[in-house]
């Protein structure tokens, strides 16, 4: 049978877009909702849907930005940085313990034109437990812990700077290296991050490092140089700026997924703690 005489190729290819599209991005967020959800840009999760749900009178730019947003909102809740203890290598018995992973990223209104978002991680492990002794009640409890620390209001604001503030203690599950704007900023940090674990620092095992010439190891501006058929800007060191507490996972050994925990971004609706 021929085409109709009005047939659309565009009308026709964005009706197909629209219908398989939005069925799976309703899928995605069935959290929120099915059909008849009332749309609404409340909560992170709600404003990612309505910016990916494909409407009548898009255009075909709208509807491939639609489409390229909601892709890369599926590809970060799937690829997740590999950090944690993979189920079958072998290790020693230390990295067996459960981690605890906070994640940090620079507010994108506040990115330098020409570079990427500055970003932020800390990690530590819960020696008092192995992962056949870990819990969901446990999990729920750390949750807990994180979001007062980190996720009341607007998101706990981890000020980078270049001094290296690091406390290590291996016995606890703690060898963090955070790079502040002072002493008593790292030291500020670490209070919080072991507070999620019930722990206070013991100052004897914290040491501070600062380059006498940071202007000249760790420049604002980095040189330039010849990469890959070109001249290009080398990436910084040391950045300074203000990372915003985005999301906290839980790794235990044999789970093949990590257990969300806290989520400020919208890309884990399972998490523990809201």
């Amino acid at each position: 049978m021929a085409l109709p005489p009005e047939f659309s190729e565009q009308e026709h290819l964005q009706d197909a877009i629209r219908r398989w599209m939005n069925r799976e991005i309703r899928d995605y967020f069935s959290d929120l909702g099915g059909e008849e959800w009332d749309e609404d840009i409340t909560t992170p999760r709600a404003s990612l849907r309505v910016a990916c749900t494909h409407k009548d009178a898009d255009s075909l730019l709208m509807t491939s930005l639609r489409w390229d947003l909601f892709e890369r909102v599926r590809l970060q809740r799937l690829q997740i940085p590999i950090t944690g203890i993979p189920a079958g290598d072998t290790h020693e018995t230390r990295k067996f313990r459960p981690q605890i992973f906070l994640y940090f990223q620079e507010d994108l209104a506040d990115v330098e034109p020409g570079y990427d978002p500055i970003t932020g991680r800390i990690t530590f492990r819960l020696m008092q437990y192995s992962y056949d002794q870990i819990t969901p009640a446990i999990a729920q409890t750390l949750a807990q812990r994180v979001k007062v620390n980190f996720a009341v209001g607007a998101g706990y604001i981890w000020r980078k700077g270049k001094v290296m503030v690091s406390y290590t203690d291996k016995n606890k599950g703690y060898q963090l290296q955070l790079l502040c704007r002072s002493e008593a900023a790292g030291i500020q940090l670490i209070n919080q991050v072991l507070d999620i674990n019930n722990d206070a620092p013991d100052l004897s095992k914290c040491n501070v490092s600062e380059n006498q010439l940071e202007a000249v190891a760790y420049p604002v501006i980095p040189p330039n140089d010849y990469i890959y058929g070109d001249t290009r800007r080398l990436p910084r060191r040391r950045p300074v700026g203000d990372v915003r507490f985005q999301y906290a996972l839980l790794h235990v050994w044999g789970l093949t997924q990590p257990i969300a925990l806290v989520d400020r971004t919208g890309l884990w609706p399972s998490a523990l703690a809201a």
